[in-house]
């Protein structure tokens, strides 16, 4: 493992970062709980709850686009705005949604237009730009806060076949601008999170994306169809203990106090070449992401290798 060398007070400020902030990520065992979904595309302010911090990012528009008031309308649908953004104006990007297999984008003013027509440098989700949070996270018209279901990947193929599937199934999730979410996520993929008020202002169950075990849960069903159980303090004995100098791709990464599942706060899958991927706070466009593992020993519990 490459390890990047810091001063033992940055290494534990670091780490106390982690740990105490992500204290809840280590206990939650959400049951799901399907919410009613109201009329596809209606939206408003107030169902955007993330960090107030967070400020709309602007792109150009690269024609004249019509405002809509639902996601998935037609330019001239009823309650329209004629030309909203101008060819060139800047759209004041706030989220993003899907809609009829398109991505839309909902303004700081109020409307929708047409992903398509805004030019964000890119033809999937806009980096470092979040998600509505207005979707559907069981398949069925359902909104689902906590761990939710999903088909298991397949389990054959070799022990390096297995891994590859689990580090894909975890990248697939970067890049989408899901949130971190307190008890979000699951064996479905994204979901939104259980009541849980925080520091950034807001409350996760409006909050769509996942929380850190959430995350790693998905990766390892939806990879190898292995359930590794719903929060760190299961999925802290899933596997064999490693060294952290032993680490390989694929291994579980545990930070807490202590060498007891129920002291973990914090996992994150290993990548290879002194990286990991996790979901994490801040709560933004760029919660699921991959990152340097830098040194922190004094505060990471131990790594785990599943597969």
């Amino acid at each position: 493992m490459r390890t990047t060398m810091r001063t033992s007070t940055k290494i534990l400020a670091m780490a106390m970062i982690a740990g105490l902030s992500l204290t809840a990520c280590g206990s939650a065992d959400p049951t799901p709980s399907p919410a009613p979904v109201a009329a596809d595309g209606e939206f408003t302010d107030a169902d955007f709850e993330i960090d107030p911090a967070i400020k709309p990012k602007g792109f150009p528009a690269k024609v004249d686009i019509n405002g809509r008031k639902k996601k998935g309308q037609d330019a001239n649908a009823p309650g329209h705005k004629y030309n909203a953004y101008k060819a060139g104006q800047t759209v004041p990007v706030k989220c993003q949604s899907s809609a009829s297999g398109e991505i839309w984008d909902y303004t700081s003013d109020g409307w929708w237009v047409p992903d398509k027509y805004v030019k964000t440098g890119t033809d999937g989700w806009a980096p470092g730009v979040p998600r509505c949070g207005d979707e559907s996270s069981d398949g069925g018209g359902k909104k689902v806060h906590g761990r939710n279901n999903g088909p298991a990947g397949p389990t054959t193929g070799t022990r390096a076949e297995k891994i590859k599937r689990v580090l894909d199934a975890a990248k697939s999730q970067t890049g989408k601008g899901y949130l971190y979410s307190w008890g979000a996520g699951g064996k479905g993929g994204p979901s939104y999170g259980v009541e849980h008020r925080q520091r950034e202002g807001g409350d996760d169950y409006y909050r769509y994306g996942y929380d850190c075990s959430g995350f790693t849960l998905y990766a390892f069903w939806k990879g190898a169809g292995i359930d590794i159980g719903p929060a760190t303090t299961q999925q802290y004995t899933s596997g064999k203990k490693v060294p952290l100098n032993q680490l390989e791709p694929g291994d579980l990464i545990f930070w807490g106090d202590g060498d007891k599942p129920s002291t973990t706060t914090h996992v994150a899958i290993y990548v290879g070449g002194g990286k990991l991927i996790e979901a994490s706070w801040p709560r933004n466009g760029n919660s699921v992401r991959i990152k340097e593992l830098y040194g922190q020993s004094s505060w990471t519990a131990h790594a785990i290798r599943v597969i």
